[in-house]
């Protein structure tokens, strides 16, 4: 073996052995990180409890029974209480003509009258009107000029404005959840010039409502915007920290404006869940037994771990109360997948330091110097040069990862674990198929899988506020590698480069990480159950299709045991198209590993059982194809 060789195989020892501390803290987390949530909507309460004759403290009640945790409580808003019919407008008793309750008020706009049967209601509303608009003017009037001596609140401005701005939170739906066994989840809104102190208000109202619980508070937000975006998210940020909220981060479905500030704030402080719910589109192609094999497989190998329920409504909607047996079903899931629905919550997972993330850069910088040697057939002493530069660079390039300005400083950026990772990603599969070696080439792909593992841990990539980049580089170069170093002919050597650049330039507009959504699991049921035929379809789709890529993951060392042969048989272009699907393979090993929300022992098994059944194939095949020409002679 060649010096420069044993060097970089020495390099990518040493990464993968000084990642396995990191490694197995991860792993401890991931074993104590089992709290899951199952958060049942107010609004669907109401509409079950309307078709079903119960009242809402008996729907509760027996949702709980069934698994629920929490409730989601929304805060309470003008144009929320008109369209639920608890408020009527209307022309006050002897307002006609007038300038309205008082014609000295101060403010401007209109006056505007609401009835409502429930005073205490209105009680409220004016006195949270009053702290947040003292402009408004809002007040209870005299029954004397009630409407139909209804009570009346008198309020003046602008009625879309008004409607808007969150008025805190109903304390009587939150004390019948919390008698039902439920705990809370309150759902503050945006409106319009969120003030500091309105920010501070709302947060402060549900951090009350969430401690009557007995437990510390989580928020989510309700509609697309956080409560603060975008000029007093910081007022947000110091609110959730004094109050102890934790906030429901929905990565995946909601997008809300801010979302991401918000959680990279909060995530060292561990105040931060991952969330999820489904929207009304992705709820079409489900009925709630396959919606809850889809939450199992959430919570397994997506990290999530508060569920937002909806329930079925019309689409696959038999009776109300049937959405007692999707949360039970739910519950039966997340048990599956190990989690428990009353476990302490888990501490932060702490990312690796400096130091840490220097000596992991070790693998994919031997792995880098192995690839350029082979493909440029560097001299002995360019190569060992080529092997100490990357190593020395990526060693220094996590202490150059520093803040520059305010704004680096506040949300802490992540660009050396981002870059190593690539380096790696993009590095590895080329030089395992230009190595020659099986026994190189597994380590190859090991050691740089671990290092992937570290780069990609820490409570930010955890909760996806940071993620990996690929820019589908991390295939496409790997396989121009391959075809420049293996495939003889100049004329299909450029042919194929111009395919594959204009595949690249494809699939980057549309996808901007292929080999990321090749990897991601499939839920474990089936969409639909009409017949036996689907259910063998959908079970053989799920077998034989790409995803998850890990289970391809085996292919890559069969495949590059399948090239030797070839090679050593002269059947060279035979061997190119080998090691180019095995190159495709290993890529696919090694996006699985970095994943931080799958945990690490999911991806090791899979890609465990991989390599054991399709590498046993490759070697057999080998062996099989070196055997019959000598039988021919």
């Amino acid at each position: 073996m060649r010096l420069s060789s044993a060097i970089n195989i020495g390099l990518i020892a040493a990464g993968a052995a000084a990642s396995l501390r990191p490694l197995r803290r991860r792993h401890a987390w991931e074993k104590s990180n089992r709290r899951a949530y199952i958060v049942l909507d107010y609004d669907d309460a109401l509409a079950v409890t309307t078709r079903a004759g119960l009242t809402v403290a008996e729907f509760l009640h027996e949702a709980h029974h069934h698994g629920a945790t929490h409730l989601a409580l929304p805060e309470l808003t003008l144009g929320r209480l008109v369209a639920k019919g608890r408020l009527l407008p209307v022309i006050a008793a002897g307002s006609a003509g007038s300038a309205g309750p008082a014609a000295s008020d101060g403010g401007a706009g209109p006056w505007i009258y609401l009835a409502s049967s429930e005073r205490e209601l209105l009680e409220h509303l004016a006195t949270e009107l009053a702290a947040r608009l003292p402009s408004s003017a809002a007040r209870l009037l005299p029954d004397a000029h009630a409407s139909a001596h209804a009570p009346t609140l008198a309020l003046r401005g602008d009625w879309p404005t008004l409607a808007e701005m969150g008025l805190g939170f109903e304390v009587a739906v939150a004390a019948e959840a919390v008698r039902a066994g439920l705990g809370l989840v309150p759902r503050p809104v945006s409106f319009a010039w969120p003030e500091d102190r309105l920010v501070e208000r709302t947060l402060a109202q549900a951090a009350g409502v969430a401690a009557g619980a007995g437990e510390a508070g989580i928020v989510a937000f309700d509609g697309d915007l956080i409560l603060g975006h975008e000029m007093h998210l910081e007022a947000t940020v110091a609110s959730l920290v004094r109050n102890g909220l934790s906030f429901a981060y929905f990565c995946e479905t909601r997008h809300q404006k801010g979302d991401w500030f918000v959680a990279k704030r909060l995530a060292a402080t561990d105040q931060v869940i991952l969330s999820h719910y489904f929207t009304p589109a992705a709820m079409v192609p489900e009925d709630f037994h396959s919606a809850a094999h889809h939450w199992g497989m959430l919570a397994r190998a997506r990290g999530i771990r508060l569920c937002y329920v909806n329930v079925f409504r019309r689409i696959h909607a038999t009776d109300p109360l049937e959405c007692l047996h999707y949360i039970e079903h739910i519950k039966e899931e997340l048990e599956e997948a190990g989690l428990s629905l009353d476990a302490p919550r888990a501490h932060g997972l702490r990312a690796p330091g400096r130091a840490a993330l220097a000596l992991a850069g070790l693998a994919p910088a031997g792995a880098a110097a192995a690839a350029a040697s082979a493909l440029l057939s560097l001299s002995e002493p360019a190569a060992v040069a080529v092997s100490v530069v990357s190593a020395a660079g990526a060693a220094l390039l996590p202490y150059l990862d520093r803040p520059r300005g305010e704004l680096e400083r506040a949300y802490p950026p992540s660009y050396a674990p981002k870059l190593l990772a690539l380096v790696g990603a993009t590095a590895a599969p080329a030089a395992a198929a230009l190595s020659g070696d099986l026994a190189s080439a597994a380590l190859i792909q090991a050691g740089t899988a671990a290092a992937l593992g570290v780069f990609t841990t820490g409570r930010d990539y955890q909760l996806r506020i940071e993620t990996y980049r690929s820019l589908n580089l991390d295939w496409a170069l790997p396989l121009a590698a391959v075809i420049l170093g293996r495939v003889r002919s100049r004329r299909w050597k450029w042919l194929s480069l111009g395919a594959l650049g204009g595949a690249w330039l494809l699939v980057r507009t549309r996808t901007p990480d292929l080999l990321g959504q090749l990897d991601q699991d499939l839920p474990a049921g089936h969409t639909h159950h009409l017949s036996a035929a689907q259910r063998l379809m959908g079970d053989a789709l799920i077998a034989a299709g790409p995803r998850p890529g890990r289970k391809w993951a085996g292919v890559g060392m069969a495949g590059l045991a399948v090239a030797g042969a070839l090679q050593q048989l002269g059947q060279d272009d035979l061997a190119a198209g080998a090691a180019v699907i095995a190159t495709v393979a290993n890529a696919l090993m090694l996006a699985a590993f970095r994943r931080p929300e799958r945990p690490l022992a999911l991806t090791t098994a899979g890609v465990r059982k991989s390599w054991a059944g399709w590498g046993t194939a490759g070697l057999i095949l080998a062996i099989v194809a070196r055997a019959l020409p000598a039988e021919g002679r």
